[in-house]
């Protein structure tokens, strides 16, 4: 039984780590995932990128999305293979895109030609929580992954806020620096003391000021995690709509209006100066597919 799925990317607006509710913006970035399943007990084979590797997640997802279809994962075996251009552990939402896209290649794998969202959103963000992957489940993460557009959601209280598509596209520029990610030295309690800072920031786009709350929510983590905030400042500069850190970085993404393909180019050309990686995209409507049944 063999199933495959396509997901998307996302950036952050705001961080939910602080404050528990978060948001989240799908970029057009695409994670495939196949799962192959056996019905006999046995070890789970995990392929990323066409390299063998461990991920807790992964496994833990494909178990839950199976108990959630009513089988003892118990008495499964198999394959899960995922495969992306995004960097792993940057702060652009590899693990809530991978997460989501392993859930519905094992609904394809069982035979499902459509999926309940809630259903993959609940197994991604307890296969985040339960792995480790997470501190906070990251729903509006997956949910920026599954559903596309713009999500606002309570990640301690498991609920969507609100969900709507982008009513333009838009570009995205983001930035990967060389230096390695702040998460493994964050401590979660000093974060949580910020929680009322970054709940204004929410609260901003749900009167719909989301690249303001970008900008603010970006130079705020970008604080408490100690990274220098003045790419995304160059990036307001040049006429972005917003810019901040996604994640816990240190990728750093700037938003655009289509038009200004000259001020994008121009803010690539500076990032790479220091060594950077860039990659341009751009947001993203397009929900989750099932691409393929075994």
């Amino acid at each position: 039984m063999k199933g495959k799925s396509t997901t998307f990317g996302a950036i952050s607006i705001v961080n939910a780590i602080a404050g528990g509710r978060g948001a989240a913006a799908g970029v057009r970035l695409a994670t495939d995932a196949e799962v192959e399943l056996e019905e006999k007990p046995g070890r789970w084979t995990l392929v990323t990128n066409g390299k063998e590797r461990e991920s807790r997640l992964a496994t833990e997802t494909v178990r839950l999305a199976l108990k959630i279809d009513g089988k003892d994962p118990d008495q499964f075996s198999g394959r899960i293979e995922t495969r992306s251009s995004v960097p792993i552990g940057v702060g652009l939402k590899t693990s809530s895109a991978s997460s989501t896209a392993i859930a519905l290649a094992t609904y394809a794998a069982l035979g499902h030609r459509a999926y309940n969202p809630k259903e993959v959103l609940d197994c991604s963000v307890e296969a985040s929580l339960s792995s480790g992957a997470s501190v906070t489940g990251a729903l509006d993460d997956a949910a920026a992954c599954l559903l596309g557009g713009l999500n606002m959601t309570d990640n301690l209280g498991r609920k969507i806020v609100r969900s709507k598509l982008f009513d333009k596209s838009l570009k995205v520029v983001i930035k990967v620096p060389r230096r390695a990610s702040a998460r493994q030295a964050m401590d979660p309690a000093f974060v949580r003391k910020f929680g009322k800072i970054t709940d204004s920031f929410f609260q901003m786009c749900l009167q719909e000021e989301y690249w303001r709350a970008m900008v603010l929510n970006g130079l705020t983590y970008s604080s408490i995690l100690k990274y220098d905030p003045f790419a995304a400042l160059q990036a307001v500069e040049m006429g972005a709509l917003g810019a901040g850190l996604s994640g816990t970085g240190p990728a750093v993404a700037a938003v655009f209006e289509s038009s200004r393909q000259k001020e994008m180019d121009a803010l690539a050309e500076r990032w790479r100066e220091d060594g950077s990686a860039t990659i341009v995209t751009e947001t993203n409507n397009e929900h989750g597919r099932i691409s393929g049944l075994g």
